[in-house]
């Protein structure tokens, strides 16, 4: 199973930004997000909500997608 907090961290800093940065333009454009710390307790607890993550690739410029294991 992927761990979504390191996960998100690697596209973050491959985009050249930061969790904070981040976090703080999502906040701006009021969309619901927690502050970095509680960030990632979400993370590890597996408590983030679906829809976070989501907006949080979207704003990376990345899309889930689900398929069918082969």
């Amino acid at each position: 199973m992927l761990d979504i907090y390191n996960e998100i961290r690697a596209l973050v800093y491959r985009r050249g930004t930061s969790l904070t940065k981040m976090l703080a333009d999502l906040r701006a454009k009021g969309i619901k997000v927690a502050e970095q710390k509680n960030f990632a307790y979400k993370c590890r607890n597996r408590t983030i909500k679906f829809e976070e993550v989501q907006h949080i690739l979207d704003y990376l410029g990345y899309e889930l997608i689900i398929k069918e294991k082969q």
